[in-house]
């Protein structure tokens, strides 16, 4: 019997919105996520925790557990990130750029090189205390940094990489983090180029699970925040055909936490986590 060729890797656009009328559309809610460059909100604790805890936390693979998740974003979410953060801790940060040979792909690479080192001296640090409190081998040993980054120039580009590293354990889970253009690009794997989906990468793509956890955020007066940017899909499509919204628990096994699906008050706002995953039609 010949081997079976792997799965592609699912992929999980993990994002916040908040409903917003259609400026153009009356009747038509759709999915606001940024106001201005940024989020169209106030720092939202509860779901920072969230994402944070989500995208390091990397999935047992069958045999051993992953190295790290993957984080796919666009170069201005990559840039939105504070530069002391730059790439996320324990995570691959996969940032999709035109520029791949260029300032982005050196930037990229420098800061990684100054999160590692940080990350090691910080790790070398804590050992040496650890040992001279007698809590640890008086011996320093210091972990490899599962912090990594690197450039590609398109969004197949690095699910072709990331695959490969699945394959292997070097990848967990994989999510898509933003902004808009990465998300639509996300959504439309496997139904662009319908002619060739059966076979070579339009057969991949056709197969890749899609998945969207999606953190609603709304004020608790009733009011609504201001946006300028949206989710490429809209409230009434993802619960009309091609979409499926799974239940509190299939999300909780996605993310490996629990999630209820209960609203959760934080300030002026509520937020809570819901998931989605495309079906076909």
């Amino acid at each position: 019997m010949p081997p079976t060729t792997p799965l592609p890797v699912p992929i999980t656009l993990i994002v916040a919105t908040t409903p917003h009328p259609s400026p153009s559309q009356a009747g038509k809610t759709l999915l606001g996520i940024g106001l201005n460059g940024t989020l169209p909100w106030p720092r939202i604790k509860t779901d920072m925790s969230f994402f944070a805890r989500v995208t390091a936390r990397a999935p047992p693979t069958p045999r051993v557990p992953a190295r790290a998740n993957a984080l796919i974003m666009g170069r201005k979410t990559y840039d939105s990130v504070p530069l002391k953060l730059r790439p996320l801790g324990k995570r691959v940060s996969v940032v999709i750029s035109r520029d791949v040979g260029g300032e982005v792909r050196e930037r990229v690479g420098r800061e990684l090189g100054e999160k590692r080192e940080r990350e090691r001296e910080a790790a070398v640090a804590k050992a040496k205390q650890s040992a001279e409190s007698g809590q640890g081998e008086k011996r320093v040993e210091v972990e490899e940094s599962k912090t990594d980054a690197f450039v590609s120039s398109s969004l197949e580009d690095a699910l072709q990489t990331l695959d490969s590293a699945a394959e292997k354990g070097d990848v967990g889970s994989v999510y898509v983090i933003g902004g808009a253009e990465i998300y639509g690009a996300s959504l439309r794997l496997g139904l662009d180029g319908a002619a060739s989906a059966r076979t070579g990468e339009g057969k991949k793509a056709a197969q890749r699970k899609v998945r969207i956890v999606m953190t609603d955020v709304e004020k608790l007066d009733g009011g609504l925040f201001e946006c300028d940017t949206f989710f490429p899909v809209d409230g009434e499509e993802l619960t009309g055909e091609g979409w499926r919204k799974v239940s509190a628990q299939e999300v909780t096994k996605w993310v490996g936490e629990e999630v209820t699906g209960e609203w959760i008050e934080e300030g002026d706002v509520k937020v809570r986590m819901a998931g989605y995953e495309r079906v076909d039609v």
